[in-house]
Protein backbone atom coordinates (compact mmCIF):
# COMPACT_ATOMS: atom_id res chain seq x y z
CA UNK A 1 0.00 0.00 0.00
CA UNK A 2 2.96 2.36 0.58
CA UNK A 3 4.54 1.60 -2.54
CA UNK A 4 1.44 2.40 -3.98
CA UNK A 5 1.19 5.46 -2.53
CA UNK A 6 4.66 7.04 -3.44
CA UNK A 7 3.95 5.64 -6.77
CA UNK A 8 1.13 7.91 -6.87
CA UNK A 9 2.96 11.08 -5.42
CA UNK A 10 5.89 10.31 -7.62
CA UNK A 11 3.50 10.99 -10.49
CA UNK A 12 1.80 13.47 -9.25
CA UNK A 13 4.92 15.49 -8.32
CA UNK A 14 6.90 14.89 -12.47
CA UNK A 15 3.11 15.42 -13.49
CA UNK A 16 3.39 18.74 -11.40
CA UNK A 17 6.76 20.04 -12.81
CA UNK A 18 5.77 19.04 -16.29
CA UNK A 19 2.72 21.25 -15.93
CA UNK A 20 4.93 23.85 -14.00
CA UNK A 21 7.56 23.40 -17.29
CA UNK A 22 4.71 24.07 -19.79
CA UNK A 23 2.78 27.16 -18.14
CA UNK A 24 5.51 28.85 -16.34
CA UNK A 25 6.86 30.08 -20.12
CA UNK A 26 2.91 30.91 -21.23
CA UNK A 27 1.29 33.49 -21.14
CA UNK A 28 -2.20 34.40 -22.09
CA UNK A 29 -0.20 37.15 -25.08
CA UNK A 30 -1.81 36.41 -28.39
CA UNK A 31 1.10 34.94 -30.61
CA UNK A 32 1.55 34.56 -34.50
CA UNK A 33 0.68 31.20 -36.27
CA UNK A 34 4.37 30.71 -36.72
CA UNK A 35 4.92 30.47 -32.94
CA UNK A 36 2.13 28.32 -31.74
CA UNK A 37 3.52 24.79 -31.92
CA UNK A 38 7.31 26.33 -30.35
CA UNK A 39 7.51 25.21 -26.88
CA UNK A 40 10.72 27.28 -24.82
CA UNK A 41 11.65 24.65 -21.91
CA UNK A 42 14.87 26.38 -20.97
CA UNK A 43 14.65 29.22 -18.84
CA UNK A 44 16.88 31.82 -19.91
CA UNK A 45 18.69 35.13 -18.88
CA UNK A 46 18.90 37.63 -21.42
CA UNK A 47 20.76 41.12 -20.83
CA UNK A 48 19.78 43.60 -23.56
CA UNK A 49 21.55 47.05 -24.24
CA UNK A 50 19.42 50.42 -25.07
CA UNK A 51 19.21 53.36 -24.92
CA UNK A 52 17.73 55.20 -21.97
CA UNK A 53 15.67 52.22 -20.71
CA UNK A 54 16.54 53.03 -16.94
CA UNK A 55 12.88 53.56 -15.90
CA UNK A 56 12.46 50.05 -16.91
CA UNK A 57 15.72 48.80 -14.90
CA UNK A 58 14.28 50.07 -11.79
CA UNK A 59 10.48 49.57 -12.03
CA UNK A 60 11.03 45.74 -13.41
CA UNK A 61 8.74 44.65 -10.71
CA UNK A 62 5.10 46.90 -11.35
CA UNK A 63 5.48 45.85 -14.73
CA UNK A 64 3.07 43.70 -16.57
CA UNK A 65 3.92 44.03 -19.82
CA UNK A 66 7.53 42.82 -18.96
CA UNK A 67 6.40 39.79 -16.91
CA UNK A 68 3.95 38.83 -20.09
CA UNK A 69 6.75 38.64 -22.43
CA UNK A 70 9.32 36.44 -20.26
CA UNK A 71 6.45 34.38 -19.50
CA UNK A 72 5.79 33.62 -23.35
CA UNK A 73 9.75 33.33 -23.87
CA UNK A 74 10.91 31.84 -20.53
CA UNK A 75 13.35 34.25 -20.55
CA UNK A 76 14.30 36.79 -17.19
CA UNK A 77 15.00 40.07 -18.99
CA UNK A 78 18.11 42.19 -17.88
CA UNK A 79 17.88 46.23 -19.20
CA UNK A 80 21.49 47.49 -19.43
CA UNK A 81 20.64 51.34 -20.07
CA UNK A 82 23.14 53.51 -22.27
CA UNK A 83 22.43 57.23 -23.19
CA UNK A 84 22.96 58.49 -26.63
CA UNK A 85 26.06 60.56 -25.12
CA UNK A 86 27.76 57.53 -24.04
CA UNK A 87 26.70 54.71 -25.50
CA UNK A 88 29.62 54.19 -28.19
CA UNK A 89 32.15 54.99 -24.76
CA UNK A 90 30.04 52.31 -22.86
CA UNK A 91 30.01 49.47 -25.57
CA UNK A 92 33.62 49.66 -26.01
CA UNK A 93 34.51 49.84 -22.54
CA UNK A 94 32.24 46.33 -22.46
CA UNK A 95 34.03 44.99 -25.22
CA UNK A 96 37.88 45.41 -24.05
CA UNK A 97 36.37 43.71 -20.85
CA UNK A 98 34.30 40.77 -22.72
CA UNK A 99 30.49 41.86 -20.81
CA UNK A 100 28.56 42.97 -23.44
CA UNK A 101 25.52 42.73 -23.24
CA UNK A 102 23.89 39.49 -25.09
CA UNK A 103 21.94 41.76 -27.39
CA UNK A 104 23.06 45.70 -27.54
CA UNK A 105 21.17 48.70 -30.02
CA UNK A 106 24.14 51.03 -31.69
CA UNK A 107 24.84 52.50 -34.82
CA UNK A 108 27.29 50.97 -37.43
CA UNK A 109 26.64 50.90 -40.86
CA UNK A 110 23.52 53.11 -40.72
CA UNK A 111 25.60 55.95 -39.69
CA UNK A 112 26.82 59.04 -42.00
CA UNK A 113 30.27 58.92 -39.86
CA UNK A 114 32.50 56.46 -41.69
CA UNK A 115 34.01 55.53 -38.22
CA UNK A 116 30.97 54.03 -37.19
CA UNK A 117 31.06 51.58 -39.69
CA UNK A 118 34.15 50.73 -39.67
CA UNK A 119 33.41 50.18 -35.70
CA UNK A 120 31.17 46.48 -37.27
CA UNK A 121 34.40 45.33 -38.56
CA UNK A 122 36.67 46.09 -35.51
CA UNK A 123 33.67 44.00 -33.52
CA UNK A 124 33.39 41.18 -36.06
CA UNK A 125 37.50 41.09 -36.01
CA UNK A 126 37.78 40.76 -32.51
CA UNK A 127 34.91 38.25 -32.62
CA UNK A 128 32.93 40.39 -29.86
CA UNK A 129 30.09 39.89 -31.64
CA UNK A 130 28.43 37.08 -33.55
CA UNK A 131 26.64 36.11 -36.76
CA UNK A 132 22.80 35.70 -37.26
CA UNK A 133 22.14 31.79 -39.03
CA UNK A 134 21.61 31.70 -42.25
CA UNK A 135 18.52 29.63 -41.89
CA UNK A 136 15.52 32.17 -40.69
CA UNK A 137 13.14 29.81 -41.57
CA UNK A 138 11.27 29.82 -38.43
CA UNK A 139 11.27 33.24 -38.34
CA UNK A 140 9.53 34.60 -41.11
CA UNK A 141 8.87 38.65 -40.43
CA UNK A 142 12.64 38.98 -40.13
CA UNK A 143 13.38 36.56 -42.81
CA UNK A 144 11.64 38.93 -44.79
CA UNK A 145 13.63 41.57 -43.99
CA UNK A 146 16.48 39.82 -44.87
CA UNK A 147 15.04 39.22 -47.84
CA UNK A 148 16.01 42.63 -49.31
CA UNK A 149 19.28 43.47 -47.64
CA UNK A 150 21.95 41.19 -49.50
CA UNK A 151 24.43 44.40 -49.34
CA UNK A 152 24.74 44.06 -45.52
CA UNK A 153 26.59 41.28 -45.83
CA UNK A 154 30.00 41.04 -44.40
CA UNK A 155 32.75 39.76 -46.59
CA UNK A 156 32.42 36.36 -45.14
CA UNK A 157 28.74 36.00 -45.46
CA UNK A 158 27.29 36.61 -43.19
CA UNK A 159 24.85 38.87 -41.16
CA UNK A 160 26.05 40.60 -38.28
CA UNK A 161 23.54 42.75 -37.71
CA UNK A 162 19.66 42.67 -37.05
CA UNK A 163 18.86 46.11 -38.66
CA UNK A 164 16.02 48.49 -37.15
CA UNK A 165 13.18 49.02 -39.69
CA UNK A 166 12.85 53.01 -40.03
CA UNK A 167 9.27 53.23 -41.82
CA UNK A 168 7.58 50.15 -44.21
CA UNK A 169 6.49 53.32 -46.32
CA UNK A 170 9.82 55.40 -47.47
CA UNK A 171 7.69 58.10 -47.99
CA UNK A 172 7.24 58.42 -44.23
CA UNK A 173 11.14 59.28 -44.42
CA UNK A 174 10.13 62.64 -45.08
CA UNK A 175 9.38 62.80 -40.98
CA UNK A 176 12.76 62.54 -39.92
CA UNK A 177 13.58 66.17 -40.99
CA UNK A 178 11.34 69.17 -40.38
CA UNK A 179 11.27 72.69 -39.32
CA UNK A 180 8.74 73.00 -36.24
CA UNK A 181 8.13 76.80 -36.03
CA UNK A 182 6.46 79.64 -34.09
CA UNK A 183 3.21 80.62 -36.05
CA UNK A 184 2.36 82.90 -33.63
CA UNK A 185 5.62 84.72 -34.04
CA UNK A 186 5.21 84.81 -37.16
CA UNK A 187 1.45 86.49 -37.06
CA UNK A 188 3.22 88.79 -34.37
CA UNK A 189 5.88 89.97 -37.46
CA UNK A 190 3.35 89.91 -39.81
CA UNK A 191 5.61 87.52 -41.89
CA UNK A 192 4.12 84.39 -44.34
CA UNK A 193 5.88 80.71 -44.60
CA UNK A 194 9.11 81.66 -46.13
CA UNK A 195 9.44 80.20 -50.22
CA UNK A 196 12.98 80.18 -50.97
CA UNK A 197 16.04 80.58 -48.57
CA UNK A 198 16.43 84.18 -49.06
CA UNK A 199 12.89 84.60 -47.11
CA UNK A 200 14.08 82.15 -44.79
CA UNK A 201 16.94 83.51 -43.85
CA UNK A 202 14.76 86.68 -43.26
CA UNK A 203 11.88 84.83 -41.26
CA UNK A 204 15.05 83.32 -38.74
CA UNK A 205 16.91 86.45 -38.70
CA UNK A 206 13.45 88.67 -37.34
CA UNK A 207 12.92 86.03 -34.77
CA UNK A 208 16.34 86.88 -33.54
CA UNK A 209 16.25 90.09 -34.16
CA UNK A 210 12.74 92.02 -34.08
CA UNK A 211 11.72 91.07 -30.22
CA UNK A 212 8.52 88.21 -31.78
CA UNK A 213 7.38 87.96 -28.09
CA UNK A 214 7.16 91.47 -27.39
CA UNK A 215 8.60 91.60 -24.25
CA UNK A 216 10.89 94.46 -25.23
CA UNK A 217 14.06 92.21 -24.57
CA UNK A 218 16.67 91.01 -26.90
CA UNK A 219 16.24 87.35 -25.76
CA UNK A 220 15.25 85.02 -28.85
CA UNK A 221 16.88 83.27 -31.16
CA UNK A 222 16.35 82.64 -34.73
CA UNK A 223 17.16 78.83 -35.53
CA UNK A 224 18.38 75.84 -34.00
CA UNK A 225 18.50 72.08 -34.96
CA UNK A 226 18.27 69.54 -32.36
CA UNK A 227 21.37 67.68 -33.18
CA UNK A 228 24.28 69.31 -34.99
CA UNK A 229 24.93 66.40 -36.43
CA UNK A 230 21.64 66.89 -38.68
CA UNK A 231 22.50 70.10 -39.36
CA UNK A 232 20.53 71.49 -42.27
CA UNK A 233 19.01 68.16 -42.69
CA UNK A 234 15.37 69.79 -43.93
CA UNK A 235 17.07 73.30 -44.92
CA UNK A 236 19.58 71.82 -47.23
CA UNK A 237 16.83 70.29 -49.25
CA UNK A 238 15.91 73.24 -50.48
CA UNK A 239 19.68 74.56 -50.93
CA UNK A 240 21.41 71.65 -52.75
CA UNK A 241 19.24 68.45 -51.68
CA UNK A 242 21.85 65.40 -52.18
CA UNK A 243 24.29 67.06 -49.72
CA UNK A 244 21.08 66.98 -46.64
CA UNK A 245 23.07 64.25 -45.45
CA UNK A 246 26.97 64.21 -44.72
CA UNK A 247 27.24 60.85 -46.73
CA UNK A 248 28.56 59.56 -50.57
CA UNK A 249 26.42 60.73 -53.44
CA UNK A 250 26.98 58.96 -56.60
CA UNK A 251 28.55 61.11 -59.73
CA UNK A 252 29.85 60.01 -63.32
CA UNK A 253 33.35 59.34 -61.66
CA UNK A 254 31.69 57.46 -59.18
CA UNK A 255 30.98 57.86 -55.21
CA UNK A 256 32.08 60.75 -53.48
CA UNK A 257 31.23 62.23 -50.12
CA UNK A 258 28.74 64.86 -50.69
CA UNK A 259 30.52 67.50 -48.96
CA UNK A 260 33.02 67.72 -51.86
CA UNK A 261 30.47 69.06 -54.45
CA UNK A 262 30.51 72.18 -56.12
CA UNK A 263 26.38 72.17 -54.34
CA UNK A 264 28.09 72.04 -51.17
CA UNK A 265 29.64 75.72 -51.44
CA UNK A 266 25.78 76.57 -51.26
CA UNK A 267 25.41 75.06 -47.97
CA UNK A 268 28.86 76.80 -46.58
CA UNK A 269 27.75 80.21 -48.37
CA UNK A 270 24.16 80.22 -46.67
CA UNK A 271 25.17 79.07 -43.14
CA UNK A 272 27.62 81.95 -43.12
CA UNK A 273 24.22 84.68 -43.72
CA UNK A 274 22.24 82.71 -41.30
CA UNK A 275 25.27 83.38 -39.14
CA UNK A 276 25.86 86.46 -39.52
CA UNK A 277 21.95 87.42 -39.98
CA UNK A 278 21.82 86.42 -36.05
CA UNK A 279 19.48 83.59 -37.46
CA UNK A 280 21.22 80.70 -36.98
CA UNK A 281 21.71 80.78 -33.01
CA UNK A 282 25.07 81.99 -32.17
CA UNK A 283 26.04 79.23 -29.84
CA UNK A 284 24.80 76.23 -32.48
CA UNK A 285 27.98 74.71 -32.42
CA UNK A 286 28.20 74.49 -27.94
CA UNK A 287 25.07 73.04 -26.98
CA UNK A 288 23.88 69.36 -26.01
CA UNK A 289 21.40 67.84 -28.29
CA UNK A 290 18.57 68.73 -25.88
CA UNK A 291 19.85 72.33 -25.33
CA UNK A 292 17.04 73.17 -28.78
CA UNK A 293 14.45 71.89 -27.62
CA UNK A 294 14.53 73.35 -24.19
CA UNK A 295 15.31 76.65 -25.76
CA UNK A 296 11.96 76.15 -27.77
CA UNK A 297 10.27 74.27 -25.34
CA UNK A 298 10.75 77.72 -23.16
CA UNK A 299 9.70 80.43 -25.52
CA UNK A 300 12.69 81.28 -26.68
CA UNK A 301 13.80 79.80 -29.99
CA UNK A 302 11.66 80.82 -33.35
CA UNK A 303 12.20 77.52 -35.47
CA UNK A 304 13.69 74.07 -34.55
CA UNK A 305 14.92 71.83 -37.03
CA UNK A 306 13.34 68.34 -35.98
CA UNK A 307 11.48 65.66 -36.43
CA UNK A 308 8.01 65.66 -37.49
CA UNK A 309 6.44 62.39 -36.97
CA UNK A 310 3.30 62.17 -35.07
CA UNK A 311 5.62 61.05 -31.82
CA UNK A 312 8.14 63.35 -32.11
CA UNK A 313 5.64 66.12 -32.24
CA UNK A 314 3.98 64.74 -29.04
CA UNK A 315 7.73 64.61 -27.05
CA UNK A 316 7.93 68.58 -28.31
CA UNK A 317 4.79 68.89 -26.64
CA UNK A 318 5.14 67.33 -23.44
CA UNK A 319 8.45 69.38 -22.91
CA UNK A 320 6.38 72.32 -24.10
CA UNK A 321 4.16 71.91 -21.62
CA UNK A 322 6.54 71.85 -18.64
CA UNK A 323 7.44 75.60 -19.13
CA UNK A 324 4.59 76.92 -21.27
CA UNK A 325 1.29 77.93 -19.99
CA UNK A 326 0.19 78.74 -23.89
CA UNK A 327 -1.56 76.30 -26.05
CA UNK A 328 1.05 74.47 -27.57
CA UNK A 329 -1.55 74.65 -30.83
CA UNK A 330 -2.02 78.02 -30.98
CA UNK A 331 1.68 78.91 -30.83
CA UNK A 332 3.46 75.98 -33.13
CA UNK A 333 3.09 74.71 -36.52
CA UNK A 334 5.65 73.26 -38.62
CA UNK A 335 6.99 74.79 -42.02
CA UNK A 336 7.16 72.27 -45.06
CA UNK A 337 10.71 73.08 -47.95
CA UNK A 338 10.79 75.70 -49.91
CA UNK A 339 11.94 74.87 -53.57
CA UNK A 340 15.54 74.21 -54.29
CA UNK A 341 17.48 75.41 -56.89
CA UNK A 342 16.08 73.29 -59.89
CA UNK A 343 12.41 74.89 -59.03
CA UNK A 344 11.74 71.67 -57.42
CA UNK A 345 10.71 70.56 -53.50
CA UNK A 346 12.58 67.39 -52.35
CA UNK A 347 11.42 65.19 -49.66
CA UNK A 348 14.08 63.57 -47.08
CA UNK A 349 15.03 59.99 -47.80
CA UNK A 350 16.45 58.34 -44.93
CA UNK A 351 17.97 54.45 -44.61
CA UNK A 352 15.89 51.80 -45.26
CA UNK A 353 16.82 51.33 -41.27
CA UNK A 354 18.27 53.01 -38.74
CA UNK A 355 20.35 51.20 -35.85
CA UNK A 356 21.08 48.10 -35.36
CA UNK A 357 21.45 45.51 -33.13
CA UNK A 358 24.44 43.34 -32.71
CA UNK A 359 24.34 39.77 -30.91
CA UNK A 360 27.40 38.88 -28.09
CA UNK A 361 29.86 36.45 -29.17
CA UNK A 362 29.17 34.71 -25.97
CA UNK A 363 25.21 33.60 -27.14
CA UNK A 364 24.88 30.47 -27.59
CA UNK A 365 22.38 28.85 -30.62
CA UNK A 366 19.92 28.16 -28.26
CA UNK A 367 19.94 31.72 -26.52
CA UNK A 368 20.44 33.03 -30.16
CA UNK A 369 17.11 31.32 -31.69
CA UNK A 370 14.95 32.70 -28.73
CA UNK A 371 16.18 36.22 -29.44
CA UNK A 372 15.13 36.05 -32.84
CA UNK A 373 12.07 34.57 -31.61
CA UNK A 374 11.68 37.35 -29.54
CA UNK A 375 12.07 39.92 -32.24
CA UNK A 376 10.11 37.88 -34.62
CA UNK A 377 7.20 38.30 -32.25
CA UNK A 378 7.60 42.27 -31.97
CA UNK A 379 7.64 42.58 -35.61
CA UNK A 380 3.74 40.53 -35.66
CA UNK A 381 0.52 42.03 -35.72
CA UNK A 382 0.15 40.44 -32.43
CA UNK A 383 3.29 41.86 -31.05
CA UNK A 384 2.64 45.22 -32.35
CA UNK A 385 -1.02 45.44 -30.83
CA UNK A 386 0.92 44.74 -27.64
CA UNK A 387 3.68 47.48 -27.75
CA UNK A 388 1.67 50.27 -28.89
CA UNK A 389 -1.73 49.56 -27.10
CA UNK A 390 -1.25 47.80 -24.04
CA UNK A 391 -2.61 44.64 -22.94
CA UNK A 392 -6.28 43.29 -24.53
CA UNK A 393 -8.68 43.69 -21.80
CA UNK A 394 -6.84 45.30 -19.25
CA UNK A 395 -5.95 48.48 -21.51
CA UNK A 396 -8.20 48.50 -24.59
CA UNK A 397 -10.94 45.78 -25.68
CA UNK A 398 -12.01 45.37 -29.54
CA UNK A 399 -15.43 45.78 -29.98
CA UNK A 400 -17.45 45.46 -33.93
CA UNK A 401 -13.47 45.13 -35.05
CA UNK A 402 -12.80 48.66 -33.56
CA UNK A 403 -10.44 49.86 -30.87
CA UNK A 404 -11.96 51.06 -27.82
CA UNK A 405 -9.64 52.10 -24.49
CA UNK A 406 -10.48 51.08 -21.63
CA UNK A 407 -8.33 53.23 -19.62
CA UNK A 408 -9.63 56.33 -17.72
CA UNK A 409 -7.27 58.64 -16.95
CA UNK A 410 -5.11 59.25 -20.20
CA UNK A 411 -1.65 61.44 -18.57
CA UNK A 412 -0.29 63.95 -20.41
CA UNK A 413 -2.81 63.74 -23.79
CA UNK A 414 -0.68 61.14 -24.53
CA UNK A 415 -1.58 57.04 -24.30
CA UNK A 416 2.03 56.61 -25.36
CA UNK A 417 3.16 58.50 -21.97
CA UNK A 418 0.25 56.73 -20.00
CA UNK A 419 1.65 53.04 -20.99
CA UNK A 420 5.28 53.91 -20.30
CA UNK A 421 4.57 54.83 -17.00
CA UNK A 422 2.63 51.78 -16.03
CA UNK A 423 4.63 49.56 -18.31
CA UNK A 424 8.40 51.16 -18.24
CA UNK A 425 9.56 48.23 -20.65
CA UNK A 426 7.99 49.79 -23.44
CA UNK A 427 10.72 52.25 -23.50
CA UNK A 428 12.11 49.49 -24.92
CA UNK A 429 9.96 46.84 -26.56
CA UNK A 430 8.25 49.43 -29.36
CA UNK A 431 11.84 50.25 -30.76
CA UNK A 432 13.71 46.99 -29.99
CA UNK A 433 13.03 45.25 -33.46
CA UNK A 434 11.87 48.67 -35.60
CA UNK A 435 11.79 52.61 -35.08
CA UNK A 436 8.92 53.40 -37.41
CA UNK A 437 5.21 52.13 -38.62
CA UNK A 438 3.42 52.34 -41.30
CA UNK A 439 1.26 55.24 -42.53
CA UNK A 440 -1.57 54.07 -39.86
CA UNK A 441 0.39 55.95 -37.51
CA UNK A 442 -0.07 59.45 -38.73
CA UNK A 443 -3.63 59.09 -39.77
CA UNK A 444 -6.07 60.79 -37.75
CA UNK A 445 -7.93 58.26 -35.71
CA UNK A 446 -8.86 57.71 -31.93
CA UNK A 447 -6.13 55.52 -31.65
CA UNK A 448 -3.76 58.25 -32.58
CA UNK A 449 -5.23 60.47 -30.97
CA UNK A 450 -5.15 58.83 -27.44
CA UNK A 451 -1.73 57.70 -28.78
CA UNK A 452 0.13 61.36 -29.68
CA UNK A 453 -2.86 64.02 -28.73
CA UNK A 454 -5.10 65.52 -31.87
CA UNK A 455 -2.79 68.17 -32.88
CA UNK A 456 0.80 66.63 -33.08
CA UNK A 457 -1.31 63.81 -35.13
CA UNK A 458 -3.50 66.57 -37.22
CA UNK A 459 -0.25 68.53 -38.46
CA UNK A 460 2.24 65.44 -39.01
CA UNK A 461 -0.60 63.78 -41.00
CA UNK A 462 -1.37 66.94 -43.02
CA UNK A 463 2.20 67.76 -43.36
CA UNK A 464 2.77 63.90 -44.84
CA UNK A 465 -0.19 64.68 -47.42
CA UNK A 466 1.61 67.48 -48.30
CA UNK A 467 4.77 66.09 -49.23
CA UNK A 468 3.01 63.53 -51.33
CA UNK A 469 1.33 65.77 -53.24
CA UNK A 470 4.45 68.48 -53.56
CA UNK A 471 7.35 66.51 -53.24
CA UNK A 472 10.07 64.64 -55.13
CA UNK A 473 12.25 61.65 -52.93
CA UNK A 474 16.15 62.80 -52.56
CA UNK A 475 18.03 59.62 -55.03
CA UNK A 476 19.74 57.75 -52.39
CA UNK A 477 22.10 54.45 -53.02
CA UNK A 478 21.67 52.45 -49.92
CA UNK A 479 24.06 50.04 -51.22
CA UNK A 480 27.02 52.38 -51.03
CA UNK A 481 25.95 53.83 -47.95
CA UNK A 482 25.21 50.85 -45.77
CA UNK A 483 28.78 49.39 -46.63
CA UNK A 484 31.09 49.11 -43.78
CA UNK A 485 33.56 51.93 -44.59
CA UNK A 486 37.51 52.00 -43.77
CA UNK A 487 37.94 54.26 -40.76
CA UNK A 488 39.70 58.38 -41.03
CA UNK A 489 39.78 60.58 -38.46
CA UNK A 490 40.88 63.22 -41.25
CA UNK A 491 37.12 62.29 -43.39
CA UNK A 492 34.70 61.35 -40.41
CA UNK A 493 31.25 63.27 -40.29
CA UNK A 494 32.19 64.70 -37.16
CA UNK A 495 35.54 66.35 -38.85
CA UNK A 496 33.73 68.00 -41.47
CA UNK A 497 31.25 69.20 -39.02
CA UNK A 498 33.83 71.26 -37.11
CA UNK A 499 35.70 72.25 -40.26
CA UNK A 500 31.86 73.40 -41.77
CA UNK A 501 31.22 75.12 -38.32
CA UNK A 502 34.67 76.25 -38.29
CA UNK A 503 33.77 78.56 -41.32
CA UNK A 504 30.40 79.37 -40.23
CA UNK A 505 31.58 81.21 -37.11
CA UNK A 506 34.87 82.62 -39.34
CA UNK A 507 35.61 85.69 -40.39
CA UNK A 508 37.06 85.51 -44.07
CA UNK A 509 34.91 84.98 -47.70
CA UNK A 510 33.10 81.71 -46.59
CA UNK A 511 33.52 79.93 -49.99
CA UNK A 512 37.96 80.73 -50.37
CA UNK A 513 37.79 79.24 -47.07
CA UNK A 514 35.66 76.16 -48.01
CA UNK A 515 37.78 76.00 -51.05
CA UNK A 516 41.59 75.81 -48.41
CA UNK A 517 39.65 73.02 -46.54
CA UNK A 518 39.00 71.16 -49.72
CA UNK A 519 42.56 71.61 -50.54
CA UNK A 520 43.72 70.13 -47.13
CA UNK A 521 41.50 67.14 -47.82
CA UNK A 522 43.31 66.50 -50.82
CA UNK A 523 46.67 66.83 -49.22
CA UNK A 524 45.76 64.42 -46.80
CA UNK A 525 44.74 61.73 -49.35
CA UNK A 526 41.14 62.22 -49.60
CA UNK A 527 41.29 61.41 -53.48
CA UNK A 528 43.07 57.78 -52.84
CA UNK A 529 40.47 57.59 -49.78
CA UNK A 530 37.39 57.38 -52.32
CA UNK A 531 38.90 55.18 -55.04
CA UNK A 532 39.44 53.00 -52.10
CA UNK A 533 36.22 52.91 -50.72
CA UNK A 534 34.66 52.46 -55.08
CA UNK A 535 36.91 49.47 -55.60
CA UNK A 536 35.67 48.15 -52.19
CA UNK A 537 32.28 49.12 -53.27
CA UNK A 538 32.26 46.97 -56.84
CA UNK A 539 34.29 44.32 -55.63
CA UNK A 540 31.54 43.60 -52.98
CA UNK A 541 28.75 44.45 -55.70
CA UNK A 542 30.30 41.60 -57.88
CA UNK A 543 31.03 39.38 -55.19
CA UNK A 544 27.35 38.75 -54.42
Amino acid sequence: MKRFVYSIITVLMILCIFTSCSVNHRSTLPIPDSMKNVTFSEHMDISIGFWNIHDMSNNKDRDAILKEIENTFNITIHPVSVSWENYKERYQIMSSTKSLPDIFATVTISSTSANDSARLLTLIENHDIRALPNDLSKFPRLREIFGNMDYIRAADGNFYVIPRIAFKDPLLSFSDVGMVVRKDWMETLGMDAPENLEEFIELVGAFANKDPDRNGLHDTIGYNVNNRAALGKWLILGIAPQCNIYSWIKTEQGFIPSYLTEDFKLVVQAYRRLYETGGLDPDFYTKKATDAVDDFARGKLGALEYKVSPSAIMELESVWRLHQDKPFEECVGLLEIFPAPDGKRYRNVSNVFWSETLISSNVDDNKMERILYLFDYLLSEEGYALIRYGLEGVDYIIQDGKYHCLLEDISEGSLVKTLENKYPSLTLFPSLASWGGDRTDFEPNEINYLRYGKYATDISYQSLLWNEENTIPVERNFDCLLMPKEPSDMFSTQAVLDDLTRIIIGKGDPIQMWESQLERYYQEGIADYIQRHNEAYLKNKYSR
